[in-house]
C-alpha cells in the first residue's frame, strides 16, 4: 500500500484492514512492520522476532503483549520491550491515523 508519505509517515493500511485485537504485516520503506489494533489505538513494532525470525504480527495478542508464534517470547507492542526483562526487544514505530488511513513512521523511536 506504501503510496503516500506525510512528514516521514508512510501510508500502510486502512483502519478497516486491521481487525481489533489482531496484527497485520505491513511494509514501509522496505521494512517489515507488525501493525496491531486495540479498539481505536494502533501500535507498530518490527515484525521479525530477534530469536529465530518469526513474524510477530502472526503471534497471539493479549492486551498489549504479543507472543512470538515460535517460542512464545513476549513483547510489549507499545514499546518493543521484551516483557520478561531479558534484554531483548524490537524497534517500535510511531503510528498516526488520519481520515481512515493508518500511517507509520518507519524510523524507530526505540531500540533495545
Amino acid at each position: 500500500m506504501e503510496d503516500s508519505t506525510v512528514d516521514d509517515f508512510v501510508l500502510v493500511a486502512k483502519v478497516e484492514d486491521v481487525p481489533d485485537g489482531k496484527g497485520k504485516v505491513v511494509k514501509a520503506k522496505g521494512k517489515q512492520i507488525a501493525l496491531f489494533r486495540i479498539k481505536e489505538a494502533f501500535f507498530a513494532i518490527n515484525n521479525v522476532c530477534p530469536h529465530q525470525g518469526a513474524s510477530l504480527a502472526k503471534g497471539r495478542l493479549k492486551r498489549y503483549v504479543v507472543s512470538c508464534p515460535l517460542h512464545d517470547l513476549q513483547f510489549d507492542i507499545r514499546s518493543g520491550f521484551q516483557t520478561d526483562g531479558g534484554g531483548c526487544g524490537v524497534a517500535a514505530y510511531d503510528v498516526r491515523v488520519d481520515n481512515g488511513n493508518v500511517y507509520v513512521k518507519p524510523k524507530a523511536r526505540s531500540f533495545i
